[in-house]
């Protein structure tokens, strides 16, 4: 999980942004708009998975009925996660909804496994995983391990919705907010041009293009917090706490409360850019944490943001967003996602 196992794979989520972007022209309608740019951000988020975790290009994109099967499985299991992981144990095997819970992780597991193992039988003759995460998974666990598949059917399941859903809160937030939108713009024509590709070198000079992911996970995490198994006896906020007790930390509410952010209901990238005058420095390092902190945080953090930083890049160099529907919010529904369709317009840029 070193930066650097996540920048290997530029390259390809460069290409795969290239059948993105003819993905969204195809959909795009008379006046440039797009219906709903959920569904295709979900199809990018498991392509880019297939090449990061299974070692295949699923080509979801292009409308392979295998994407089409994992999404919307993994689409009903989270809707379903936040029910089923609050049934007692003694009781959760008699419940239709875990049962059903249960089958689809199942399925989606198979489904991962097969896609491994014909990317294994591949590389043995062509030698087609060098380099990637799933070759050092195997080289380190052996060829039948299931370690391999674990990683990747979790990488499945955690990183459809998130990275999908969290892609579209950063459109939506930069095409409601066109004054920010240019400054990433003039940020990308100054390192990489209107026509660059990016690179290792050039994604460490964006500041801006991370300082708009930071800050749109701050208004909208996906995560609307995180979980632990207290370790031991405890009391917060005047509560006594067992130790063994299921305690979850509400993270979307830190990162929106004025006691830790000014005007944090504002689109404000430079609030994470030392050297800004809307530079703040945290009241609280925890207040911000949608990727979770310590041992216990989000795992594929740095594959995730690059797909972030790769689509939002590509999305903005090639085009000038907008939006002029009802203000959208988030529902938590399983993960966070906008309560209404991203309808946006797409105008080339000259």
């Amino acid at each position: 999980m070193r930066p650097k196992s996540a920048l290997f794979y530029i390259d390809d989520l460069s290409e795969l942004m290239d059948h993105f972007i003819a993905k969204v022209e195809s959909l795009l309608d008379d006046d440039r708009k797009i219906k709903d740019l959920a569904r295709p951000l979900h199809e990018f988020a498991l392509d880019a998975i297939g090449i990061m975790f299974i070692g295949s290009k699923l080509h979801v994109l292009q409308g392979s009925e295998y994407g089409k099967l994992v999404i919307d499985k993994v689409i009903k299991a989270f809707e379903m996660f936040l029910t089923v992981q609050g049934l007692p144990k003694s009781i959760a095997p008699y419940i239709p909804q875990y049962k059903e819970f249960v089958k689809i992780t199942e399925e989606v597991y198979l489904m991962s496994k097969e896609k491994i193992f014909e990317a294994i039988k591949k590389h043995e003759v062509d030698g087609s995983l060098e380099g990637t995460v799933l070759e050092k998974m195997i080289e380190r666990c052996g060829k039948d391990s299931p370690l391999p598949v674990v990683m990747a059917n979790d990488a499945l399941f955690a990183g459809i919705d998130t990275t999908g859903n969290t892609a579209a809160f950063i459109l939506y937030h930069l095409a409601t907010n066109p004054d920010k939108q240019e400054i990433l713009y003039q940020e990308i024509l100054k390192v990489v041009g209107s026509d660059g590709k990016m690179t290792e070198e050039a994604l460490a000079e964006m500041r801006y293009l991370k300082a708009c992911q930071q800050e749109s996970a701050r208004i909208a995490p996906v995560a609307l917090g995180t979980a632990r198994s207290a370790g031991q006896d405890m009391v917060l906020s005047g509560h006594q706490i067992p130790k063994g007790t299921f305690v979850i930390r509400m993270g979307v509410l830190m990162s929106n409360d004025e006691r830790y952010f000014n005007n944090p209901e504002q689109f404000m990238p430079e609030r994470w850019m030392r050297g800004c005058p809307q530079h703040q420095k945290p009241k609280n390092p925890h207040a911000n944490i949608p990727f979770g902190h310590g041992p216990r945080a989000c795992v594929g953090q740095r594959f995730a943001k690059l797909e972030l930083y790769m689509a939002v890049f590509k999305v903005i160099q090639k085009y000038k967003i907008s939006y002029d529907g009802p203000v959208l919010g988030i529902d938590y529904l399983g993960l966070g996602s906008l309560n209404g369709p991203l309808n946006l317009k797409f105008e080339k840029r000259v």
